[in-house]
């Protein structure tokens, strides 16, 4: 849900009572004259302002989450906007001011421009709305070779996200079907309703109508992709597996430096082949 809320700040406060001749002009002086002002004399935005400020401590200091912002004297955007409240300490959750759902353009717009509902329209006041039909006519009139290019490259950007999520998604439901037992024939099928899935998701959820339906081609290529993916990822991890496991070679090749199966010894790669089957059997030497 999009939300709206104004900056608390102290700034008129400051104007009004603590800035004229013979001011202490420091921080910590300004800070003085607006807390000897009292809680009616202050503004209500000055004094949630005060509020955060002293709740939010821990955070806008040292090694808090809003730290670098306040040292940029962007304390109150970083606290109210920037972060999750879940991000805050207690005490400056409980500080922050209330937040109204916002309204009109704000909220249908909030996840891109696109063009509204009757219904929609018909809850604008008369300034929203007159930078809707605005909006329109630019949209349904002659476009110029800048707004081509613009759309484009929203449209290609769209897509690239759409088709990351797609196939992260696609890749692990390959490798939970490949895990399961699953061959290739049923890996490729999992894949692809798992594609189909998160499309659609990714439709509802654009809310611009920029995306579009990929096509049957893409979707048995990002599923393809998925199995090759999840193949190699399952291989990779059986081998790391299998190279933890303890060596299995008979104790008379370990003597001859043999370590594991497969893999001859640098004494055994200078011995003539005779020599080994002195001590080897031919069987066993043919296998390592």
């Amino acid at each position: 849900v999009a939300l709206a809320v104004e900056m608390p700040s102290c700034e008129g406060d400051t104007a009004a009572h603590c800035i004229g001749e013979g001011a202490d002009l420091s921080p910590e002086g300004i800070d003085a004259c607006l807390q000897a002002l009292g809680a009616d004399q202050r503004s209500a935005a000055c004094n949630t302002y005060l509020a955060l400020m002293g709740a939010c401590d821990a955070d806008i200091g040292r090694g808090g989450v809003c730290h670098s912002a306040n040292m940029d004297g962007e304390a109150m955007p970083c606290l109210i906007q920037r972060v999750k409240p879940e991000q805050l300490s207690a005490a400056c959750q409980a500080a922050l001011p209330a937040q109204e759902a916002a309204s009109g353009l704000s909220k249908f717009w909030a996840d891109g421009k696109r063009e509204l509902t009757k219904a929609e329209v018909a809850q604008l006041d008369e300034e929203d709305e007159d930078t809707y039909s605005r909006w329109i006519k630019r949209k349904k009139g002659k476009k110029s070779e800048k707004d081509k290019e613009r759309e484009y490259a929203v449209r290609t950007q769209k897509k690239a996200q759409a088709t990351k999520a797609i196939s992260a998604a696609a890749a692990e439901a390959a490798f939970d079907a490949l895990r399961s037992g699953a061959d290739t024939d049923g890996a490729l099928a999992a894949a692809t309703d798992a594609v189909n899935v998160a499309m659609k998701a990714e439709l509802d959820g654009d809310m611009t109508g920029t995306l579009k339906p990929f096509s049957k081609s893409e979707i048995a290529s990002m599923a393809k992709t998925a199995v090759k993916e999840a193949t190699a990822k399952k291989v990779e991890l059986e081998y790391t597996a299998q190279m933890k496991e303890p060596a299995r070679v008979p104790v008379a090749m370990r003597s001859w430096g043999v370590t594991r199966p497969g893999i001859k010894s640098e004494w055994m790669v200078r011995q003539p082949r005779w020599r080994m089957e002195q001590h080897i059997q031919p069987s066993i030497i043919n296998a390592i």
